[in-house]
């Protein structure tokens, strides 16, 4: 199933929500469990408490086999 990258920008507006919110525990949402610096790279994903949504269009697809 091909992935979307999200766009840099993308990126760097979602980190810009990231960064500062107090579920942010030195890199790692409180919420979900993620690994901040990664999940901000898929275009499908979206923050648990709502500060960003997920990008319609991707950068470019991969491909895991």
């Amino acid at each position: 199933m091909p992935v979307k990258m999200a766009r840099s920008g993308t990126v760097e507006d979602r980190l810009s929500h990231c960064q500062p919110c107090e579920n942010n525990k030195f890199g790692i949402c409180k919420k979900c469990g993620c690994v901040i610096q990664g999940k901000v790279r898929f275009a499908n994903q979206k923050c648990p408490v709502g500060l960003w949504g997920p990008e319609e269009h991707g950068l470019k697809s991969l491909k895991f086999r």
